[in-house]
């Protein structure tokens, strides 16, 4: 999967992310390199567009179409928003009616209903979940049902969603060693915690945690004063 649509400055200023929806012709290039040397479908996610006054997500997708991608997931957001504002669903839309690969539509998927809500206004294949699951790995689970017709099932207790947040990090520490792994955890425990009454407090004391033994001195205190 490429992606086309990263919108951060570190990363456009390179020439890469979704400053490459600048110059499709050189997106298409590098599409078609890399599907004549892998042995796996290629996919691209791009954005709408890199401004309001360059919307071409759809010329985009046809480019790249042609270069041989097996499928995009479009953004309905230009990098000139980078996340705010609103998507726009619409353009979604129309990259869906303008390819035959698959199209994965991006954008604004913050619960369950939305992803039904998106599929059916865009008529894409599938719905790509990015910032609607921080902290909330169970949207995935409850939009499977939504779309299902199903009961849509209630978020875990607090105690279970603060020992899978601790699991992460645990995992995150085996991988990638405690210092790293508890840096990220200082952001990714407070999306756990998004929402939660009175949670301030734990907040302010996430955002110093430097070990694991912190990370469960801080969750006892949750659970404790918190549940």
């Amino acid at each position: 999967d490429i992606n086309m649509g990263c919108p951060m400055g570190k990363i456009v200023n390179n020439g890469d992310g979704a400053a490459l929806m600048r110059d499709p012709e050189r997106a298409g290039r590098i599409v078609e390199a890399v599907v004549r040397a892998v042995p796996v479908p290629v996919t691209a996610k791009f954005r709408r567009g890199w401004d309001m006054g360059s919307c071409n997500c759809v010329e985009f997708a046809r480019v790249l179409e042609q270069a041989g991608v097996s499928a995009v997931a479009v953004h309905g957001r230009t990098r000139a928003q980078v996340y705010g504002g609103q998507a726009d669903w619409n353009c979604i839309r129309q990259v869906k009616e303008a390819v035959s690969v698959p199209v994965f539509a991006n954008g604004d998927i913050w619960k369950p209903e939305d992803a039904v809500r998106i599929l059916r206004h865009t008529g894409a294949d599938g719905a790509m979940i990015g910032r609607g699951c921080f902290g909330n790995p169970w949207i995935f689970r409850q939009a499977a049902a939504a779309l299902a017709g199903e009961p849509v099932p209630p978020l875990p207790s607090l105690a279970e969603r603060c020992d899978t947040a601790v699991r992460q990090f645990e995992l995150a520490a085996e991988a990638r060693g405690e210092r790293v792994a508890v840096l990220e955890a200082r952001r990714h425990y407070c999306w756990y915690l998004k929402g939660v009454s009175h949670s301030g407090y734990y907040k302010e004391r996430i955002v110093q945690m430097n070990t694991l033994e912190d990370v469960y001195q801080v969750t006892r205190g949750i659970k404790r004063d918190l549940e």
